[in-house]
């Protein structure tokens, strides 16, 4: 039978292509693979998840509620105005957020609410792109053009620099900051200007901000706050959303390195999220009521952050002891400057049983240039033994032949 030929986009999925890539080129049978390929955190939230998931270990014979729980809502408030102090009280979050099954889902769902609303509509993403925006700007209709991103722009995408005639016409822009998977950190007035282009050109700006407490000497910025200047700016009307255009997605999965507790929220435009609720209402995943209280508990306590945060600095403390890199700003990815980042993949498979992700496999060309092309990706995700092991091993290849080519 026929389908949608447009999910053929699929197909180039990155870790296929790894797959692929890796597929002639075995590891040395004296050597245990290392895998460091994919971004899932291996280390523990810690005894405060487990607790809560014990404590709240009931209700499970209720449908979840589309709008959540009041105590989910308080904890995000809580969280919020700790974590964004500007950002404190800027929305009644009742009418503003919503919980989501992680940020996959409505990344992808997205797409769908600005569907048809523009003649000849382009969806712009970050380059390289998390699969979930290409998914979105998929589902939105419009033509996907891919925003490239470089180190000498910090791996800020340059939206601003994109034709006039482009932007009129764009429907959803995605972007993400930290970076994924580079670590590089849009600063306020940038995003402020990401802000102020889609409400000109009358566009959804969605921020990913999966990797903001995932950080290395100081807190970055984020769009609530960038908001909240930009509504100060304005005077604070009263009669004016400080999120329109806008929408804020966050969750558990690196904060609490709780992945698999599928948990997190959306924030933003007013009448976005009304329609995005209406949307996840007949067709959407719900967050289980006692996951969610446990998700509450998490974005209530910032210390078991704070311990995740410090076990990624020693990772990267390991990184530039045996590679001579700077660590990035933000996430818990090396984005590593290589020759020819799908042979040194290979290679490092082939004599060291260590598996990365090619950069190239993570991006799009666009205007002729691959920009994850020359980098490798690994996540520095596991306990530290196993992290440096990881690590000594592609020292030996990296410093023997990639440094001098990169």
């Amino acid at each position: 039978m026929k389908l949608n030929p447009e999910y053929a986009l699929f197909d180039g999925n990155m870790f296929v292509q790894m797959r692929a890539l890796l597929a002639d080129a075995p590891p040395p049978s004296n050597l245990a693979l290392l895998d460091m390929s994919i971004g899932e955190p291996q280390i523990q939230a810690g005894e405060l998840l487990v607790s809560s998931m014990k404590r709240h270990n009931d209700g499970w014979q209720f449908y979840p509620k589309a709008a959540g729980h009041p105590r989910f809502t308080e904890a995000v408030e809580g969280y919020i105005a700790r974590r964004w102090p500007a950002a404190a009280g800027l929305v009644d979050l009742e009418k503003a957020m919503l919980p989501v099954p992680g940020t996959r889902e409505p990344l992808a769902f997205l797409g769908g609410l600005v569907k048809g609303t523009k003649t000849n509509p382009a969806a712009l993403i970050a380059n390289p792109y998390y699969h979930a925006w290409r998914a979105g700007a998929l589902a939105s209709g419009a033509e996907i053009r891919y925003l490239n991103s470089f180190a000498e722009d910090d791996f800020v995408p340059g939206l601003a620099a994109q034709p006039e005639d482009v932007l009129a016409r764009t429907t959803i822009v995605y972007l993400c900051s930290p970076t994924n998977p580079q670590g590089g950190v849009m600063s306020l007035e940038q995003i402020k200007v990401a802000l102020n282009l889609a409400r000109k050109y009358e566009f959804l700006l969605v921020m990913d901000e999966c990797y903001c407490d995932i950080w290395r000497s100081a807190p970055p910025a984020g769009a609530l706050a960038a908001a909240a200047s930009l509504h100060e700016d304005e005077g604070c009307p009263a009669d004016v959303d400080p999120l329109r255009n806008l929408l804020v997605l966050n969750s558990l999965s690196k904060r609490s390195s709780a992945a698999g507790l599928r948990a997190g929220y959306i924030i933003g435009d007013a009448s976005v999220i009304r329609l995005y609720g209406k949307l996840i209402a007949n067709a959407g995943s719900l967050v289980p009521t006692p996951l969610l209280m446990a998700a509450a508990d998490l974005y209530d306590d910032d210390a078991h952050v704070a311990a995740i945060r410090a076990h990624y600095d020693h990772s990267f403390a390991l990184a530039s002891q045996y590679l001579g890199v700077t660590p990035p700003y933000g996430g818990f990815f090396l984005w590593l400057p290589v020759a020819d980042d799908q042979e040194f993949v290979r290679n490092l498979m082939h004599e060291k049983a260590v598996r990365a992700m090619p950069g190239s496999f993570m991006a799009e060309t666009s205007d002729g240039i691959n920009p994850g092309a020359g980098y490798v990706r690994m996540a520095l995700v596991h306990d530290h033994a196993r992290t440096e092991e990881s690590l000594a091993r592609v020292a030996d290849l990296y410093n023997d032949d990639a440094r001098g080519g990169a």
